[in-house]
């Protein structure tokens, strides 16, 4: 019964720092450079919808292994 309560214990700091890390915002450093900086944005801007994408797939995966994780804590 301890090894079960551990585990959903285990189970319980694994998801708060799962969504932790998911959550937080996303830190951008501005090069000094302008022409560089320039060229950043346009590859980001080009590289967008391949983002959301992986994001989206990212999200579903995350509310997956959550409700898993839940389900298995309140059992």
């Amino acid at each position: 019964m301890d090894g079960q309560l551990m585990l959903k214990i285990f189970e319980g700091l694994a998801m708060t720092g799962l969504i932790w890390l998911d959550f937080r915002p996303n830190k951008r450093k501005r090069n000094a450079d302008p022409a560089i900086a320039e060229a950043d944005e346009r590859e980001r801007h080009a590289w967008r919808y391949p983002r959301w994408t992986v994001r989206a797939i990212q999200l579903l995966l995350t509310v997956w292994l959550l409700w898993g994780a839940i389900r298995f804590i309140l059992t």
